[in-house]
């Protein structure tokens, strides 16, 4: 996939800036990383970094195994993204990534945890259906939510940490399909939690209202 694509291009308030940051061993994959830019200034780490399919035909048309941060840092001062610039930023790379291609974000990040990989993971635990956490947000954002796997536990070193992995549909009648199991599984989610003050199933029942509100804004039978 040619992320080179995206630099210079807009997510909201910043430019988006791709950099190339090595080859993989295995041939056709490499490592890309996503900085943002503002005024000038260039985030000091990458929005989301990741290891990505190349050009050579793939059995998998095209993916990204990231890792996604919010907030970034600005000459030292941590700097929490709204979500209309994740939303726009996703959007980015959800354009880029074929029907029936792929967007992995990992939520056990080995010392670099945030808030938003941490309610993730919580949230998973709680039975929280993948696409109302944070990251599933992010995936659905990018179109890529149809379906999406938890990889809670990896099968072997090569699946890299824990992570969800949403899928864009390869044809209509599959995202169709995709979508009804969906919003069963949101359904029973809604029931099973009805009356519950817990804070993570609040914030998830705010997701589904956000879903709602994207979906009918671009029409029931658009993935975005």
């Amino acid at each position: 996939m040619r992320w080179e694509t995206l630099d210079g291009m807009m997510a909201g308030d910043y430019r988006i800036r791709v950099r190339e940051e090595g080859r993989s061993v295995t041939a056709g994959q490499r490592y890309v990383a996503f900085y943002l830019e503002r005024e000038g200034l260039l985030s000091e780490r990458p929005i989301l970094r990741g290891l990505s399919a190349g050009p050579r035909p793939q059995p998998i048309p095209g993916w990204l195994d990231g890792f996604f941060q919010n907030p970034v840092r600005f000459q030292g001062v941590p700097v929490a993204l709204p979500e209309r610039v994740v939303r726009a930023f996703f959007r980015r790379i959800g354009e880029l990534i074929p029907p029936g291609g792929w967007l992995g974000l990992a939520y056990e990040t080995f010392g670099e945890s945030q808030p938003i990989h941490r309610e993730t993971e919580q949230a998973l635990r709680l039975g929280i259906p993948p696409i109302l956490t944070p990251l599933g947000m992010c995936l659905f954002y990018a179109g890529c939510a149809f379906p999406i796997r938890d990889w809670s536990i990896a099968e072997g070193w090569r699946e890299g940490p824990r992570k969800l992995q949403g899928f864009k549909p390869r044809d209509r009648e599959r995202y169709l399909d995709v979508v009804d199991a969906l919003w069963e599984e949101i359904r029973a989610f809604l029931r099973r939690t009805e009356g519950s003050s817990r804070p993570e199933f609040a914030a998830a029942r705010r997701r589904v209202e956000d879903l709602l509100s994207l979906w009918s804004s671009r029409g029931a039978d658009e993935a975005l």
